[in-house]
C-alpha cells in the first residue's frame, strides 16, 4: 500500500510531522513498522499570512492535490496501488474535497483521478475540524500560536468558522461516498498552549458522528502533537500504527475487488510492493 500524508494550514510536509527531538516519524520510524509500504508526503503552499500568503481556495488546493498525486502514480506505474491517507487538521478538509471530485469523474474522463478514489482504502484524520472552529478571541490567539495571524482572512480562513455553510455542504457530499472507506477519527485531549490563551479542536468537530466504518481514538497530545511521535515507545504511535498495519494488511484484496467491479483492472498497476520503506515527496509547483 501507499501511505500519503497531508499537512494543515501553515504546515510543511516534513516539519509538521517532526517531533521536538527531530524525529520525523514518517522517515525514521514508520518504514521499520510497515516495511512493505510506500510512504509519500504531500507539500503545498499553506501560508495564510504575510505578503506571500496563498490566495488559493479550498477547491483549487484540492484539485491541485489530486492532479499531482494521480500523475505521480501514473508516472511510477502504481495507479492501482491501494491508498491510505493520514491528514492533519485542514489537510483532512482538503482531502475530502479531493475525493468528492475524484468520485465525480469517470474512467473516460480524468481516469487517473478516478483511480485515486477507487484505490482509497483507509483514512486517518488527525484533529481535522470537520465542523469548523469557533473563531472566538481564544481561538484567534491559538491561531497566532500556530503562526496563523488574526488578520488571516484569505479564501480558506473565511470558510473555517464553526458550522460554516461551506463545511456543511462539504460534509453532506462527503458522507455520501465515505461509507466504503475505513476511517479513524483522532482527536486531541490536551489544549494547545498559546500566548495568553489555550484551545483545541473539540471532539464534536474532529469526529463525524454517525459515520459508518469508523473508529474514534483519543490521542493524548495537543493539536500540533497529534502529528508528532518521538519514538516507537510512544504509546500514541503504537495505537496509530496498529490501525495502519491493519489497513495495510486488508487493503490489497479489497481494492482489487473495487478495481474489478469498475472494470479498471490494469495488471501493470498491481506492483504494490515496489520501492517499499521509502519516504517520497509529492509537491505542488513550489517546494516548501
Amino acid at each position: 500500500s501507499s501511505i500519503v500524508t497531508i499537512h494543515g494550514l501553515d504546515g510543511h510536509r516534513e516539519a509538521s510531522f517532526t517531533a521536538p527531538n527531530s524525529i520525523l516519524w514518517l522517515r525514521d520510524l514508520l518504514p521499520d513498522t510497515l516495511p512493505n509500504a510506500r510512504i509519500l508526503t504531500y507539500g503545498y503552499d499553506a501560508r495564510t499570512r504575510g505578503v506571500n500568503r496563498s490566495n488559493q481556495a479550498l477547491y483549487d488546493l484540492s484539485i491541485d492535490f489530486i492532479a499531482k498525486l494521480s500523475s505521480f502514480r501514473v508516472y511510477t506505474n502504481t495507479d492501482a496501488r491501494p491508498l491510505i491517507f493520514i491528514a492533519h487538521s485542514f489537510g483532512g478538509i482538503m482531502l475530502k474535497k479531493a475525493l468528492i471530485h475524484a468520485n465525480a469523474t469517470h474512467i473516460k474522463h480524468l481516469p487517473a483521478h478516478k483511480a485515486v478514489e477507487v484505490s482509497t482504502y483507509g483514512i486517518i484524520y488527525l484533529g481535522t475540524p470537520h465542523q469548523g472552529i469557533d473563531l472566538t478571541d481564544w481561538t484567534r490567539s491559538l491561531m497566532r500560536y500556530f503562526s496563523i495571524t488574526s488578520q488571516a482572512d484569505g479564501p480558506i480562513m473565511k470558510h473555517l468558522g464553526l458550522h460554516s455553510e461551506t463545511l456543511q455542504q462539504l460534509m453532506a457530499e462527503y458522507t455520501a461516498i465515505s461509507g466504503r472507506f475505513q476511517t479513524v477519527f483522532c482527536y486531541e485531549t490536551y489544549d494547545t498552549l498559546g500566548p495568553g490563551a489555550t484551545g483545541h479542536v473539540p471532539v464534536i468537530s474532529a469526529v463525524v458522528q454517525g459515520s459508518v466504518n469508523t473508529e474514534v481514538i483519543a490521542i493524548h497530545k495537543d493539536h500540533l502533537g497529534l502529528a508528532h511521535f518521538s519514538s516507537v515507545f510512544d504509546n500514541e504511535y503504537s495505537i496509530l500504527t496498529q490501525h495502519l498495519l491493519l489497513m495495510a494488511r486488508q487493503a490489497p484484496s479489497v481494492i482489487l475487488r473495487y478495481w474489478e467491479k469498475h472494470s479498471l483492472v490494469l495488471c501493470k498497476g498491481y506492483q504494490w510492493s515496489n520501492n517499499p520503506g521509502m519516504m517520497l515527496h509529492i509537491s505542488a509547483s513550489l517546494m516548501y
